[in-house]
């Protein structure tokens, strides 16, 4: 008798335990934050590759920030547009756009991003959404509603440094990195979706500055554009975000000139590529 009721008890036991092995093991999310994200759009049938890249100002509930429109095919690429809206008890942000302006008057955005952002390994913080555009009186920028993916791209801050090279010298770049995160609704849609940056960049080997040169840029999408403060013409620095890993390269014009010689502080003129991680 003992025996038999062990077994009734420990069946239901055993059946539980065995499904345990294949329960589903849910995908690590983060709550969205401030900062610049990236929506890539669904192509629909026929159509061409759309994204917007932007920032967000995020604070409990109640979101706004601005976007640009990227469609090579489209007359309105480029256009930036404000957005204000609302993350909902489902975790549903909603945003709107006012009416676009100038020749591109009257159409109308419309963007749902699902929160929280899943956070897969090697894979920035991301989740789906919705994208449409009403068209207007003026330019037509029409978007029917799509399907997208958002990306939010971890913030530039702090030190980044790599090896860097051009023609046979290498060297070692260090930049030094300081982003405006939008932490009011006027930084989010002053800047029309570009994220302004300030930073310092030192090369020692493939040649040496003598002082770090001082930058000035912005994030648009997944890269950060920084040009030189002071000279003329500009040194460029273009950063590609790819996860943590990121592209480098630099362009020193001829012409780039001070009282140390050929480019800034010394370097030789031309271009410098490589990579650079966070130190």
């Amino acid at each position: 008798m003992i025996s038999r009721l062990r077994i009734l008890l420990l069946t239901p036991l055993a059946a539980l335990l065995g499904c345990s092995s294949h329960a589903i093991v849910p995908v690590p999310t983060t709550a969205a934050v401030s900062g610049d994200y990236v929506l890539n759009v669904t192509p629909v049938a026929g159509g061409t590759f759309t994204s917007f890249s932007g920032n967000l100002y995020i604070s409990g509930s109640t979101v706004s920030g601005a976007f640009l429109y990227n469609n090579g095919n489209s007359l309105c690429s480029g256009q930036s547009f404000p957005v204000i809206g609302t993350i909902n008890s489902n975790g549903l942000m909603t945003l709107s756009s006012s009416s676009f302006t100038g020749s591109f008057s009257g159409n109308t955005a419309t963007i749902t991003i699902q929160t929280p952002l899943d956070v897969l390994s090697g894979q920035v913080p991301n989740s789906s959404g919705t994208a449409q555009i009403a068209a207007g009186t003026g330019t037509n920028c029409a978007l029917a509603s799509s399907t997208l993916t958002a990306n939010y791209i971890s913030p530039y801050n702090g030190t980044w440094t790599g090896t860097v090279s051009s023609g046979a010298a290498t060297g070692t770049a260090t930049l030094i990195v300081g982003e405006v995160i939008p932490d009011t609704t006027q930084t989010a849609t002053s800047t029309a979706g570009l994220i302004p940056v300030t930073a310092s960049l030192n090369l020692t080997g493939v040649c040496s500055f003598t002082t770090p040169i001082q930058l000035t840029g912005q994030i648009s999408g997944y890269s950060l554009q920084l040009t030189q403060v002071s000279n003329a013409p500009p040194v460029t620095v273009l950063v590609n975000n790819a996860s943590t890993i990121v592209g480098f390269s630099m362009t020193i014009p001829s012409g780039a000139l001070n009282a140390a010689g050929t480019g800034p502080l010394g370097c030789p003129t031309g271009s410098y590529s490589g990579s650079v991680a966070p130190h």
